[in-house]
């Protein structure tokens, strides 16, 4: 069998782009990884208590199959290199987590905790933004050309990149309007914080008296990385890149940080305006659940609302630094009823737990339809997936519903979900589900897929394996019993959620539906591939994860959909690093003057670095990364034609005349399908058409032109629609009558 012919394809184009030095707007990559982990990859250099970075040697694909996986899955047979075909070419952006880190709506008081809260602070945190940059910048150099070939070697351009959730940390409009910034291209600014003076006994949690930080100066950063935002005493914790060692060696206080550099200024650059490239295919959009919920776990209260917008952070160091317990902190924030007044309270009683900063109204948390409007008031024509919401779901679900389907290329369908747990229940809630409503669209959605003979990927943000959180949404008010200008976790859609859909729905669902290949998402923050054999043995699918961009190694995915033309599908996964230098600013720097790029490298070196951090915890096994994985091709052996790209796309006649219609068509049909004599309808409303009766001998993946002439009728008037049908599926366009 032709297993060792797989690195064939991509030698030519690891050669091409190599260790060349690039020049980005950031600045010079002198030591920029390559495109893909199958030239170069990289892995922490451990010696030393500061973690630096280094090149590794790239990864070939490692073949997954029924060999290895057992029945239900392909076989790589001799030769289909040479007969192989392109469905399509993707990539994957997960788990950005874009923060804004001054927000008094963080919870970081938790990550000394350890635990089910390691991710409540990063110490690379604020510098997200520039290191989606160097990501999008990669992706933008693979675009044009995927790793893999097919037999003409004529390069493949990349379809889409599919979000898969998380976009940001916590709920917020400032931090959703960057990521849509940071995809779109242009100026993105980063930094939080407004004058504080006309909100001070105005804004319910902006108190008369309280001291704010930065006051006078609200775009300096002002939080946990600056020891001399604390309120008590010194903090160790938290890294500080002005003072990362508060404390001696010797000490007992807690310091994970205390040998890392220092980078003189580095939280205040973090908040300077960059510019991104944007990126240049369509990107799609999905919600996770930190986009959806507050830190990713509860219900957007009004009163969580109010604290976002305000100025009181609360704010501890590890309790055996500062000798203040977090659990007062932590009860209020998981009280279902928690009030300001409660808020206040606590404060009062405890004022070190707080600490005045800046407030900004940008802040504020945001419904889910706000969230979807966000990325359709861009520059995007689809919004970012959301412009394609199936109408009738959205009447019924009063605009709430976040899920789509769309066709990248013909013969092959995308279905994106939505899995937040809309109930909001803390410490159960970050894991997904799928509510009634949306499972019976997933199962049309499949069942059309299959109806048509297309190849279906599905995504979502949870993994199948993450669907555990059997949380009903009506678990959070209604926005009918609150102010949902306030109150944004409210339930807003009118129909049930339960019986609540988790992991076993789902997989028995895409075993029902074998056209159904792949379960593509995020959430784990690991490079994790597993198969989910169907119970018969003979069909099954791939579940592909992908570790996130805020943790090591932070890293996105390229797949590569492939009908390798002998019964036998192909989904090749590449993994990519982002496009910042390997090696960080040396210690000492000014940060004042680095670079964007620079700036995203000493987020990637820094992220090695987490204290909490399990090595190796993000990268999965080579059988999790590069990968080649077969599956039996589950498309009806018959020819599936495509009519598109009208020409004109509009006609414009007058009554009585003629003109002339084009219409190309292909045959996307499975492996050596000839489509002989297949019929050729068109029709319209007031017009005459003329069409050929049938096509014969379109070989698969070979294109046609159907040429059709139209006449209008010479009393018809106005806007009328030409259908044209071949083999069952059809295209429309518009037609124009005047006098």
């Amino acid at each position: 069998m032709g297993r060792g012919k797989g690195i064939l394809a991509v030698t030519a184009f690891a050669i091409a782009f190599g260790l060349t030095s690039a020049v980005s707007s950031g600045g010079l990559l002198v030591n920029a990884p390559s495109p893909t982990t199958l030239d170069q990859g990289i892995g922490p250099v451990t010696t030393g208590p500061f973690v630096t970075l280094e090149e590794r040697p790239g990864e070939a694909y490692v073949i997954r199959d029924r060999v290895t996986e057992g029945s239900g899955f392909g076989e790589p047979l001799d030769g289909r290199f040479s007969r192989r075909r392109h469905l399509s070419y993707f990539g994957q952006l997960t788990d950005a987590h874009i923060t804004d880190e001054e927000s008094p709506a963080r919870v970081e008081f938790l990550d000394p905790v350890g635990g089910a809260f390691t991710s409540a602070w990063r110490p690379a945190e604020a510098l997200g933004p520039f290191e989606v940059k160097a990501m999008i910048e990669q992706l933008n150099r693979v675009a044009d050309a995927s790793p893999n070939r097919g037999p003409d070697q004529a390069p493949k351009r990349m379809d889409f990149v599919m979000n898969t959730g998380d976009v940001v940390d916590n709920q917020q409009f400032n931090e959703v309007l960057w990521k849509r910034q940071l995809l779109e291209g242009g100026t993105v600014k980063p930094g939080s914080g407004v004058d504080p003076a006309p909100e001070i006994g105005k804004n319910p949690l902006c108190p008369a008296g309280l001291e704010i930080k930065d006051a006078n100066d609200p775009a300096a950063y002002t939080g946990v990385q600056d020891i001399e935002d604390w309120a008590q005493g010194t903090p160790g914790y938290f890294y500080d890149p002005n003072q990362p060692a508060p404390f001696g060696p010797d000490t007992e206080k807690i310091n994970p940080y205390r040998s890392l550099p220092s980078w003189p200024g580095l939280m205040d650059r973090a908040q300077q305006p960059l510019q991104s490239p944007g990126v240049k295919v369509p990107s799609y959009v999905m919600t996770g659940n930190h986009d959806g919920l507050v830190q990713g776990n509860a219900a957007a209260t009004a009163v969580f609302n109010r604290l976002a917008t305000g100025c009181l952070k609360p704010m501890n160091d590890d309790q055996r630094n500062s000798g203040i317990n977090y659990q007062p902190l932590f009860d209020l924030i998981v009280n279902p009823t928690l009030t300001i007044q409660g808020v206040l309270d606590l404060y009062a009683d405890n004022p070190d737990l707080f600490v005045g900063v800046p407030p900004d109204p940008n802040r504020r948390l945001i419904s889910k339809k706000s969230f979807k409007r966000v990325f359709q008031s861009g520059k995007d024509p689809r919004g970012h997936g959301f412009n394609l919401v199936d109408r009738a779901e959205l009447k019924a679900s009063d605009g709430t519903a976040a899920y789509y389907s769309f066709a990248p290329r013909r013969g092959m369908r995308a279905i994106v979900l939505d899995t937040v747990t809309d109930g909001g229940r803390i410490l159960a809630s970050s894991s997904g589900n799928i509510d009634s409503p949306q499972f019976a669209w997933l199962e049309r959605e499949l069942r059309r897929a299959t109806r048509n003979n297309e190849i279906a990927v599905v995504f979502s943000h949870h993994p199948i394996s993450s669907l555990t959180a059997d949380v009903p949404d009506e678990e959070a008010p209604s926005c009918a019993e609150v102010d949902p200008k306030l109150a944004v976790g409210c339930d807003a859609d009118p129909r049930i959620s339960t019986p609540i859909k988790l992991a076993a729905d789902a997989t028995a669902l895409m075993h029902r539906y074998p056209h159904a290949v792949a379960w593509i998402a995020g959430h784990t923050h690991q490079n994790r591939i597993r198969p989910y054999t169907a119970p018969e043995g003979k069909s099954g699918f791939w579940s592909i994860e992908t570790s996130s961009l805020a943790d090591a190694p932070k890293q996105a995915r390229l797949l590569d959909l492939f009908d390798n033309r002998d019964g036998n599908l192909s989904l090749m996964t590449t993994l990519i690093n982002h496009q910042a230098p390997l090696s960080a600013p040396p210690a000492g720097t000014p940060a004042s003057g680095m670079s964007d790029a620079e700036l995203a490298a000493l987020s990637r070196v820094l992220s090695f670095n987490d204290s909490q951090r399990s090595v190796g915890s993000g990268e999965g096994t080579p059988t999790d990364r590069n990968t080649d994985l077969l599956i039996v091709d589950p498309r009806r052996d018959e020819p599936t034609l495509y009519p598109w790209n009208p020409r004109p796309a509009r006609v414009k006649l007058k009554a009585g005349r003629s003109a002339t219609v084009t219409v190309r068509v292909t045959n996307e049909g499975r492996s050596s399908t000839r489509a002989t004599r297949l019929a050729v309808k068109a029709k319209g409303r007031g017009l005459k058409v003329r069409a050929p009766r049938r096509i014969s001998g379109l070989e698969v993946g070979k294109t046609t032109t159907v040429r059709l002439r139209i006449k209008a009728k010479r009393k018809t008037r106005g806007k009328r629609s030409l259908t044209i049908t071949v083999a069952g599926r059809s295209i429309s366009v518009p037609v124009k009558i005047r006098r």
